[in-house]
Parts: C-alpha cells; sequence; structure tokens
C-alpha cells in the first residue's frame, strides 16, 4: 500500500474518531447529568428518611404527650368522697399512664428499627466509598499510561526514522471500530442507570406523599399544634 492510500485508509480512521470524540463527550456530559439526579434522589431519599424517622416521631410524641397531660389534668379534677370512686380514678391514671407508655415503646420499637435499616445502608455507602476509591485508582492509572503513550507517540515522530506499516494501519482502525462499540455500551448503560434513577424518583415521591399523609394523620388525631 503506497503513501496515498495509507492517507486514505487513516483519513477513515480520522472520521472515526471525530465520530468516536462526540459519542465521548456526550456520554461525559450524560453521565454527569446522570450523576446530579442519583445525587438530588439521595437528598429526597434522606429528607423523607429524616420527616418520617424524626419530625414524625417526634410529633407523635408531642402529641401523646399533650393528649396524655389533658386527661391526667381531667382525672385529678374528679372529686368525690366515694372511695370507690377514688379506687377507679386511681386505676384509670395507672392504665392511661400504661398505655401511654406502651405507645412511646412502640414508637421507639420503630424507630430502631428505622435506625437499624440506616445502619445498613450505611455499610452499603461505606462499601461504595471503597469501591470509588478503587476506581479513582483505575483513572489515575488511566490517565498515567495515556501520558506515556503521548511520549511515546511524539518520540517516534521526533525519530529519524519513519515507516508505518499497513498492518499499523489497519490495527489502528480495529482499536478505534472497538473503542466505538464501548462508547456505544456506555451509552447503552447509561440509558439504562437513567431510567432506574427516574423510577427511583418516582418511588421516592410516592414516599413523600405518603410521609406528608401521615404527618397530617398525627395532627389530625392530636391536640399538638
Amino acid at each position: 500500500m503506497g503513501a496515498k492510500s495509507k492517507m486514505k485508509k487513516m483519513q477513515t480512521i480520522q472520521n472515526c474518531i471525530y465520530e468516536l470524540s462526540a459519542k465521548v463527550s456526550e456520554n461525559t456530559a450524560k453521565a454527569s447529568l446522570h450523576r446530579s439526579k442519583v445525587e438530588e434522589n439521595h437528598f429526597n431519599i434522606l429528607a423523607n428518611t429524616t420527616a418520617n424517622g424524626v419530625a414524625l416521631r417526634d410529633l407523635a410524641t408531642k402529641g401523646l404527650e399533650s393528649h396524655l397531660a389533658i386527661c391526667l389534668q381531667e382525672l385529678s379534677n374528679v372529686e368525690s368522697e366515694d372511695e370507690e370512686k377514688k379506687v377507679t380514678v386511681k386505676f384509670s391514671t395507672l392504665k392511661l399512664l400504661i398505655e401511654h407508655l406502651k405507645a412511646r415503646i412502640e414508637i421507639n420499637r420503630g424507630l430502631l428499627q428505622v435506625n437499624n435499616a440506616l445502619i445498613d445502608i450505611n455499610k452499603q455507602m461505606i462499601a461504595l466509598n471503597s469501591g470509588s476509591a478503587s476506581f479513582t485508582d483505575e483513572i489515575v492509572l488511566a490517565a498515567a499510561s495515556t501520558d506515556l503513550h503521548y511520549d511515546r507517540v511524539m518520540q517516534g515522530v521526533l525519530d529519524d526514522s519513519h515507516s508505518i506499516s499497513d498492518e499499523m494501519i489497519n490495527e489502528l482502525h480495529d482499536i478505534c471500530i472497538a473503542l466505538v462499540e464501548k462508547a456505544e455500551e456506555n451509552t447503552a448503560h447509561i440509558d439504562q442507570l437513567n431510567e432506574a434513577s427516574d423510577k427511583n424518583r418516582i418511588a421516592i415521591s410516592s414516599n413523600n406523599k405518603r410521609i406528608h399523609q401521615l404527618i397530617e394523620m398525627v395532627l389530625a388525631v392530636t391536640d399538638y399544634k
């Protein structure tokens, strides 16, 4: 293959590189946008967790305390010389306190279940952080190897001997085609991740509505304002 034929073949490779570069840039933008979606979903999940595990519990507990105080006050206002009546009032007071503590125990139990689930989530996040560190190592190594490759390429250009064979051109073409396939795989993967994130967003929104409904229910059945 003569020099002109080689240049024509390399022009084909150059066109492939242009398309590959555009695809890689598009994937980079999509990946960054998806990361923003993931972080937004993560923030909303934490907000829902706070509302469900803290705010709702706080409302429920304060509502119980308010209702208990009213009932105890009403019982203390009962005046009677009848000993049996006094026994009834005392018994009712003790029963009320027991029921109150029972409710608080159930609230605490629910809170502990949420805490336990959060511990498992934190473990997963720790594992994710560890994995991310490994990914970062791979990126650094890839960047370092690319720098070395740049140096080798530049040294080859500066050398007096220039011998680019047909096999070298064909190999470069095959590498470019293989990279296009990898970039397309990345595009498909990003699309899948976006679909999963969109489903997560819908689920998060549904949970958010449910939590606010529960809060409204608590406000409706308690004297807490």
